[in-house]
């Protein structure tokens, strides 16, 4: 297994925790790819995956799509994600993902995930390609790839990432461990609650209001 690293330390509001030394080069070539691309069409990146790894999307227009994972998620509405309401959520998307319902992600159903639900996994870096069309991110190669780019928290691939065992498939038991996990992660005043304040922005997030905020010059 690879040696981990901390997520770097200059990046406002990020969690500290322990990831793969990928992930974590390719968290630093998507903060660098957000720093240094130009304007980009907001339809290509209003995308927001929730920490166990379900995709929302938003139309060119909307506000960025977290609030609405995070409404959801909030089932009693107290403005704070509780440790039950956030293995709740991913629980959820787990049973949305086990096609077959035998209680297992396996490889069919977690390709299914990557080709179909979540296709934004496949490796791309965002920016904009002449051959592509406007809307569409470019390829540059598997080091910048994957959900880190529109998540909380730097995993390219979270459903496959809670296969702990190596076992080529998800067990429930192993899906509510790694939401256990994340939980923990984005709790950083460890107060059992995850209040909206906590949650970082996600690199597109970020990349978004850039964009947004250089437009918003330009029309002055």
């Amino acid at each position: 297994m690879s040696q981990t690293q901390s997520w770097p330390a200059s990046m406002p509001d990020a969690p500290r925790h322990r990831l793969s030394g990928r992930a974590w080069l390719g968290a630093c070539l998507l903060l660098f790819a957000c720093a240094t691309q130009p304007d980009v069409p907001r339809g290509s990146i209003n995308i927001f995956f929730s920490p166990s790894g379900e995709p929302f999307r938003g139309e060119p227009s909307d506000p960025y799509p977290k609030d609405v994972w995070f409404n959801r998620a909030d089932t009693n509405h107290d403005g704070a994600l509780s440790e039950d309401e956030f293995v709740a959520d991913a629980v959820s998307f787990f049973h949305k993902l086990d096609l077959n319902g035998d209680g297992v992600i396996d490889g069919a159903e977690l390709s299914a995930y990557e080709q179909k639900t979540a296709p934004e996994i496949l490796p791309r870096v965002v920016g904009i390609s002449g051959e592509r069309g406007q809307d569409e991110p470019r390829r540059l190669g598997p080091a910048i790839s994957g959900a880190a780019f529109y998540s909380l928290l730097p995993e390219d691939e979270p459903v496959a990432s809670d296969d702990t065992d190596f076992d080529g498939k998800i067990t429930l038991a192993e899906a509510i461990a790694g939401a256990r996990r994340r939980f923990a992660m984005l709790d950083r005043n460890h107060d059992g609650r995850i209040d909206r304040a906590e949650l970082p922005k996600t690199p597109a997030e970020r990349m978004m209001a850039r964009s947004d905020s250089k437009r918003g010059d330009r029309g002055h």
